[in-house]
């Protein structure tokens, strides 16, 4: 069987500069146009929708981490691109190009499962429901009756994802050899794991298990089940949820703006209750990842990259949010440094930094009804970074929190895409408490001994 994805390290690695490079000229120049024209909106969008066409067409293509790059950029990136060229973008979210033929499809079942589709399930949609970064989903039955989807690994990721590590491995080399604040092994490493992890479904399965454990307090947040006799290393058979994508319910005009705040009140409790409770995160949260359940409900899919964080980490977190809810200054630093973070310098200088992070992305937390739709955090962070881009690298977060933020700016990526409004201090407060009374052994105790 010929691989789906090509894995030549070279390959990738002139294919991903190129595109970068077409798409960086280009909104450069249609800016530029922009400036000069009296219709620079509708220039703009008719420069920049070809260039989200073809950044689609190269990033969904190459597979496992370019697609997944091209993902993140789509939503925390979203103000860059005018609302057509998002539209294009958005693809990358759930159907991304290249999926793979069916005699692929039927012989990777057949090496995972011992036999092929037709055999292992009462039937089996030779037609993708959607198309990802390392696979693709089918619809099927059991042989029992049940409704299912099938994830299917694309043959030859694995290459793609080795050849794009030692691409990216390349590049900490060389900064590592500076030392110091450009020594980026420890993150390189952590992004090797985990997607590393990620080609291997049955660990994908384990991951599932514990998240809908965390799950448990809030019952209008479902994962589904796993069906382990139909799942391997590459292939993966759950329950299916039916509804709209997060993504589809974010594109509907007919949705109100009471569903858009439930819907954006269940992903931010998915996102912090977990990890406030029993220090799990989800760090693939795109909106191609949630399910709008009929009855009010959330469902929640992909656990890939759900990761376990250490106890001190999420206590230092428990500490942040207890001085938000009790508008108390925290002692930034300090906390950090509680949650491995290094600090390295002119301690005054780090501490008026965080201080104007810290003001920028508890902006939704902070009052009683924030609009993520207008929302700016994204570029006044990125904006705040710049202007002290040397204090930034001198605060450096331990390797852990590498998915944790992955976490938090993707979700908050899919609630600006969302467009939800309302009271997400109540919300955060709600989870938060929830999560006290469920809290893990370790950090119950943790919170006591701090008098949270």
């Amino acid at each position: 069987m010929a691989d789906h994805v090509h894995g030549s390290r070279l390959h990738r690695m002139a294919r991903l500069a190129g595109v970068a490079a077409r798409t960086s000229r280009d909104l450069v120049a249609a800016r530029v146009r922009q400036s000069l024209q009296a219709n620079g909106d509708a220039e703009l969008v008719a420069n920049l929708t070809p260039t989200a066409e073809r950044l689609v067409e190269v990033l969904g293509e190459m597979k496992g981490a370019a697609t997944k790059l091209g993902q993140f950029l789509s939503m925390v990136d979203q103000d860059t691109f005018p609302a057509e060229a998002r539209k294009a973008l958005s693809k990358l979210l759930n159907q991304a190009p290249g999926t793979m033929d069916w005699p692929t499809v039927r012989q990777v079942v057949q090496e995972e499962l011992g036999a092929p589709p037709e055999e292992r399930f009462a039937s089996f949609d030779p037609v993708p429901l959607a198309s990802a970064s390392m696979g693709q989903v089918h619809a099927a039955t059991t042989i029992d009756g049940r409704e299912v989807v099938v994830k299917v690994q694309f043959p030859g990721v694995d290459k793609a994802i080795e050849a794009d590590l030692r691409n990216a491995g390349a590049l900490s080399t060389a900064l590592s050899l500076a030392g110091g604040m450009l020594d980026t092994n420890k993150y390189y490493n952590e992004l090797a794991t985990v997607l590393r992890r990620e080609l291997d479904y049955r660990q994908e399965a384990q991951q599932l298990r514990i998240y809908r454990d965390a799950l448990i307090p809030w019952p209008d947040l479902v994962v589904p089940d796993i069906v382990d006799d139909l799942s391997a290393t590459r292939v993966l058979t759950l329950q299916r949820l039916h509804g709209p994508t997060m993504l589809q319910f974010a594109q509907d005009s007919a949705a109100s703006a009471a569903d858009r705040f439930r819907v954006g009140s269940q992903l931010v409790t998915a996102t912090w209750g977990p990890f406030l409770s029993k220090c799990v995160i989800h760090a693939d949260p795109h909106p191609g990842n949630y399910i709008v359940l009929p009855e009010g409900r959330l469902g929640v899919l992909d656990f890939g990259a759900t990761k376990q964080l250490s106890v001190p980490f999420v206590l230092s977190y428990w500490r942040l949010l207890d001085d938000s809810f009790h508008n108390r200054r925290s002692d930034l630093a300090g906390l950090l440094e509680a949650a491995g973070f290094e600090m390295l310098g002119d301690r005054a200088r780090i501490e008026k930094y965080l201080l104007g992070i810290s003001a920028i992305v508890e902006r939704p937390f902070t009052t009683d009804f924030y609009d993520w739709g207008t929302c700016r955090i994204a570029l006044d962070v990125r904006s705040h970074v710049a202007h002290d881009a040397l204090v930034s690298l001198r605060c450096r977060a331990p390797e852990e929190g590498l998915m944790f933020y992955r976490s938090a700016a993707g979700a908050a990526g899919v609630l600006k895409m969302l467009r939800s409004a309302g009271d997400f201090r109540q919300v955060l407060m709600d989870a938060a408490t929830t999560a006290r009374k469920h809290a893990e052994p370790a950090i119950a105790a943790a919170l006591v001994a701090h008098g949270l």
